[in-house]
């Protein structure tokens, strides 16, 4: 899953520390165990997590501006 993040956000432009890479995977990792138990999300395939859920929620960060957003 390593690979598909790189990839995602190497297509988007963005460039993150191998520190936040991984918490964004075990955040995937513990979304998909939980998802399992409660149904949190229709997504059910943690690939396809990385794209619904974690990337649709980062490429807008380019456009947020303001004091509020940081």
């Amino acid at each position: 899953m390593q690979k598909k993040l790189d990839s995602l956000l190497a297509a988007a432009g963005i460039s993150l520390p191998d520190q936040q890479k991984q918490q964004l995977l075990g955040y995937v990792a513990m979304l998909d165990k939980w998802n399992k138990a409660y149904n949190l999300t229709s997504v059910r395939d943690p690939q396809q997590m990385l794209v619904r859920h974690i990337m649709d929620s980062i490429v807008v960060n380019a456009h947020l501006t303001g004091s509020r957003f940081y």
